[in-house]
């Protein structure tokens, strides 16, 4: 299980744009890269649109969406690191809308804004079902 990621500051600046972009809904999407023993680096990500009843409050993955960014990962060979989505007016902290959404593979990343400020934070659940915080580093 990792315990620390990297998310080089391209990455992240990308991904903090590609959530600001789409305030005031949650923006969700999956995270491609590398796992080495107790480290994750992300190296991309792909948005998959919220098809949430309320997009502004949840996020649901559009399933055709999901199924198409899977099936490009397997064919370019890419791994599936983990998934994230944003919080557009709170921390990134998990929710308890989190919590039963939550799908038990890989990293769990959230965007959080506060006002016009933004900030990422890394998470993994154990077995016993807590969540675990990951210690991101820039690459």
């Amino acid at each position: 299980m990792p315990e620390a990621a990297i998310l080089p500051k391209e990455v992240e600046r990308r991904l903090t744009d590609a959530c600001r972009r789409r305030l005031p809904n949650e923006t969700c999407g999956i995270l491609f890269g590398t796992e080495a023993g107790a480290q994750v680096e992300v190296e991309e990500f792909a948005v998959i649109r919220n098809a949430a009843r309320r997009p502004g409050e949840s996020f649901a993955f559009l399933p055709e969406d999901w199924v198409s960014a899977y099936y490009e990962a397997q064919k370019n060979q890419r791994k599936i690191v983990g998934f994230f989505h944003s919080h557009p007016d709170g921390r990134p902290l998990p929710s308890v809308k989190d919590a039963k959404g939550w799908l038990p593979w890989g990293t769990y990343w959230i965007v959080g804004f506060s006002q016009h400020d933004s900030e990422i934070a890394a998470y993994t659940v154990s077995s016993a079902g807590d969540w675990r915080s990951l210690t991101v580093r820039a690459g």
